[in-house]
């Protein structure tokens, strides 16, 4: 039975690495052609070469998602490549740890600039898109933090608040257009950038505060994302679907 994401076109930012990689692997899993968009041209080109070498269709593109030129650049490049866009994932995302008294103009700005204006270029970009040809799934990563805060993080924590509202208005705006717009919690998942510069120790001391005592995987959070992106996003739409609490 062909999936029903064959022969989709998704757009996957922050598809170099983490769970923006994962994502891209298991939609290509799926028969679906990837765009893998990262900073990283090296990043993004290696993911889309382990896809061609297991016979799937991708296209990386080097993209800072904070540069609103950048996203209309490569949406128009998908666009001419792989034709309608049908699912686009926003997993780009940035987090600099330090806490408010000391946080420079720059470090607020670049990580509001990644997380939260890069989502709204890419949803606005492909939203329009979506909307003319009415069908199209939007999904955003969202974090906890937003709810319970982070120390030595506030515009991580704010910039996900603002990733949240976004979503649940883009769900209402897009809904008469056939879109669907919903938003990810993962919880602790086991990425570079969650992993930081702890040890494997202090690691390990995070993963018991986990209700079932471990980190997720990136493959765990991807299975979501095909979920959102395949038959389950269908009537559902403004939903920040938490995968598990972060206590620590």
């Amino acid at each position: 039975m062909a999936s029903a994401l064959a022969g989709n076109t998704a757009i996957v930012t922050g598809g170099g690495s983490g769970i923006g990689r994962a994502a891209a692997l298991a939609l290509a899993g799926e028969s679906a052609r990837v765009v893998v968009a990262d900073v990283r041209a090296d990043a993004a080109g290696a993911v889309r070469d382990e896809i061609r070498a297991k016979g799937g269709e991708a296209l990386a593109i080097a993209t800072d998602v904070s540069d609103a030129m950048a996203v209309e650049k490569l949406v128009a490049t998908s666009l001419d490549t792989f034709g309608p866009i049908h699912v686009l994932f926003n997993s780009a995302g940035i987090s600099v740890r330090r806490p408010v008294l000391e946080m420079t103009d720059a470090e607020w700005h670049r990580v509001l600039g990644v997380n939260l204006h890069g989502t709204f270029y890419c949803c606005r970009a492909v939203g329009r898109h979506m909307a003319e040809r009415r069908h199209g799934r939007i999904i955003n990563m969202a974090s906890d933090r937003a709810t319970f805060g982070m120390v030595s993080g506030a515009h991580y924590a704010a910039s996900k608040g603002g990733v949240i509202s976004l979503t649940k208005s883009l769900a209402l705006e897009l809904g008469p257009f056939g879109v669907t717009v919903n938003a990810i919690n993962p919880g602790t998942t086991d990425t570079p950038m969650a992993r930081g510069t702890l040890s494997d120790a202090e690691w390990q001391s995070r993963a018991r505060q986990d209700p079932l005592g471990r980190t997720s995987t990136p493959e765990n959070i991807a299975r979501l994302v095909l979920f959102l992106a395949g038959l389950g996003g269908e009537f559902m739409t403004g939903q920040v679907v938490t995968v598990r609490m972060r206590f620590g």
